[in-house]
């Protein structure tokens, strides 16, 4: 896969991808938490938490909408650990989707920085770069 120019994602915006980044970053730390299976650096995720994000152009700008998203993704993240646990393939498959609920906050900032039509097919191209699983690789991984 080429590697994307991830600036042009948020239309050269470099706080939307630093926001982006950071998100990423939490995202990550908070998974590697849950799993217990990287080690986190907890300076960082508290510094991304509580300075970078709040303190981020972007974030600030859409700060009510990014507030709606995280909430949608903190809630469909921790379902998809609860739906990983079920034994239910149909919700396992759910699960992978749910896990990269964050994908969410990108689209929108994709949106409104690009418009639509262009956002979609940026995202369109963007999207197996942010979620690089493959489902039957996660399928698989939790296969019991």
């Amino acid at each position: 896969m080429e590697t994307p120019d991830r600036l042009a994602w948020f239309a050269g915006n470099s706080d939307a991808l630093d926001l982006y980044e950071r998100l990423v970053f939490v995202a990550h730390a908070w998974d590697d938490l849950i799993d217990r299976d990287k080690p986190v650096n907890v300076n960082a995720l508290m510094a991304n938490l509580l300075l970078y994000l709040p303190g981020n152009a972007c974030y600030r700008r859409f700060e009510v909408e990014m507030r709606a998203l995280f909430t949608a993704a903190a809630v469909g993240y921790q379902a998809a650990n609860i739906m990983e646990r079920s034994g239910d393939s149909h919700k396992l498959e759910l699960a992978h989707y749910l896990r990269y609920a964050v994908i969410g906050v990108a689209s929108f900032l994709i949106a409104v920085l690009n418009g639509l039509e262009a956002g979609a097919q940026i995202l369109a191209d963007a999207a197996p770069h942010m979620v690089p699983e493959r489902l039957a690789d996660y399928l698989q991984e939790h296969a019991t």
